[in-house]
């Protein structure tokens, strides 16, 4: 019998309208923001382009667009958090979000998350908006994102 952990490390990507929390192992590195490359014209709003990382194209992706908010400009503490995608393609390894500036850590505990009921729909890619230590978050719903991505892009 597995044994469930009591605390998971997380992380809170912070976005223009919000922020997100993720567990730590998801995401691979976090870059400052770089333009993306032109996005195809029939494209979502919501996929910004592509950029290159580690000598491969990643997707970079608005979260806010994708919850239904309107994007502002990135400002000079921007940056884009590469994650995992979950359902190990090949193809496409890895999602870049955009950020409105560095992450930060947290501990997750029964003590310190709990589920909220939502203030809005944040649409179909979030799986839960919750409480962290005081602070509102939205879990994305990365499978569901990267089955979009998929459908979009290829």
């Amino acid at each position: 019998m597995s044994k469930v952990p009591s605390e998971i490390r997380g992380v809170l990507l912070p976005l223009q309208t919000g922020q997100l929390l993720l567990p730590n192992a998801t995401v691979t590195e976090v870059v400052g923001y770089t333009p993306p490359e032109s996005r195809n014209e029939d494209a979502p709003a919501w996929l910004l382009g592509t950029f290159s990382w580690r000598q491969q194209g990643v997707p970079l992706v608005s979260f806010e667009t994708i919850a239904g908010s309107a994007i502002e400009p990135p400002e000079h503490r921007a940056r884009i958090a590469i994650c995992n995608t979950l359902n190990g393609n090949p193809d496409r390894p890895y999602i870049g979000i955009l950020l409105k500036a560095i992450p930060h850590l947290v501990r997750v505990t029964r003590d310190t998350v709990a589920p909220i009921e939502q203030d809005e729909d944040a649409g179909s890619m979030v799986v839960e908006e919750v409480m962290i230590s005081g602070q509102k978050a939205w879990i994305p719903d990365l499978d569901a994102l990267d089955m979009a991505l998929g459908d979009v892009l290829e």
